[in-house]
Order: C-alpha cells, then sequence, then structure tokens
C-alpha cells in the first residue's frame, strides 16, 4: 500500500512519499489490533475498529520513524476492519 504525504504548504518542496507493507492482524489478551511498517517518512498507524453492536470507530497507534513499526489496539471484543498510516 502506498499512501501520498499532504502537499507541502511551500511551494517547490516535494513531499516525501510513503510506503507501506500490508498491515497485519495482531490479537492480545486484551483484544485486536493491527501493525504496520512504513518507509520514506514519520508515520502514524490507524485502525477502523468494528463493536458488536455495529458501531465503527477509529483509533490511532504510535507515531514511527521511517522503517518502524505503529501498533494500534481496538477495544476489548472489538475487530479490525481496516488499517493503513498516515505521514507525519
Amino acid at each position: 500500500m502506498t499512501v501520498a504525504a499532504p502537499a507541502s504548504a511551500s511551494e517547490g518542496a516535494a513531499a516525501p512519499s510513503l510506503s507501506c507493507d500490508a498491515w497485519r492482524y495482531e490479537r492480545g489478551t486484551h483484544g485486536h489490533g493491527a501493525s504496520i511498517t512504513c518507509y520514506g517518512s514519520t508515520f502514524t498507524g490507524f485502525a477502523v475498529c468494528h463493536q458488536p453492536d455495529g458501531y465503527l470507530y477509529l483509533r490511532f497507534g504510535n507515531r514511527s520513524r521511517s522503517g518502524g513499526t505503529s501498533i494500534v489496539w481496538c477495544d476489548l471484543n472489538a475487530e479490525v476492519t481496516d488499517a493503513g498510516a498516515i505521514p507525519g
């Protein structure tokens, strides 16, 4: 998955591109989550979480440097339906 960085506010400065591996589903004793590794710039992982009652919400993981991994967790009993990363 490739995510483009937002356009820079200053003209002439090229925004770095962000290239990510496919996100991985994580299981833990306190719930489910996702991890993602990206390259090209700092980034923050995110997950779309789905509760059994149908409620969807967004969670953000840790900010990581290029080559690092961001991990994000949903609430107990919720499932990850999608995940990815945003630059910065």
